[in-house]
C-alpha cells in the first residue's frame, strides 16, 4: 500500500510503502491491511503506527480523516509528527501546562474545557509516540 499524510502545513508523508497501518479512529483503534475495503473514517487524537519494509515508524496525529481506496491510504490531519521529530521537552511542558489549566477548569465551560482536554491528549500522544512514559499530574 501507499500512504500519504497531509496537514495544513502540507504533505508530511508522500507515497510511503506500508504493509500495515494502525490508527486511532473516533470509535476506537483500527488497522488497515492490504485489500482493505474502501472507506472514509474520522480520526481521533492518537498514535499512527506504520509497518513497512524498513520496519515500524510511529507518528502522532491530532484528529482528521483516513481514506482507503484500493492500495492508496490518505490521511488528512490537523497535525502529524514523526516520533524522531517530537520535541520531548516542549511536549512535557505542554502537558504540565495543559493539565494545570484543565484542573482549574470545569466541564460546564463547554468548548473551552474540551479544547483543554484535547491539549492534554495531544501532549500525551506526542510523548507516547516519542517513547516517553507519561503520568497523570
Amino acid at each position: 500500500m501507499k500512504l500519504d499524510v497531509v496537514t495544513q502545513e502540507g504533505a508530511r508523508v508522500k507515497g510511503m510503502d506500508v504493509t500495515e497501518i494502525i490508527l486511532s479512529g473516533i470509535v476506537g483503534e483500527m488497522g488497515i491491511l492490504p485489500g482493505h475495503k474502501a472507506m472514509v473514517m474520522g480520526l481521533g487524537i492518537g498514535p499512527m503506527i506504520v509497518q513497512g519494509p524498513a520496519g515500524e515508524e510511529r507518528f502522532a496525529l491530532a484528529g482528521g480523516f483516513v481514506e482507503v481506496l484500493g492500495d492508496q491510504v490518505g490521511v488528512l490531519s490537523e497535525t502529524c509528527e514523526r516520533a524522531a521529530d517530537i520535541d520531548v521537552d516542549r511536549a512535557q511542558k505542554k502537558l504540565v501546562d495543559a493539565t494545570a489549566a484543565l484542573a482549574a477548569s470545569h466541564p460546564g465551560e463547554g468548548q473551552a474545557y474540551n479544547v483543554l482536554l484535547a491539549s492534554v491528549h495531544k501532549a500525551q500522544t506526542r510523548l507516547e509516540v516519542a517513547g516517553v512514559a507519561t503520568q497523570a499530574h
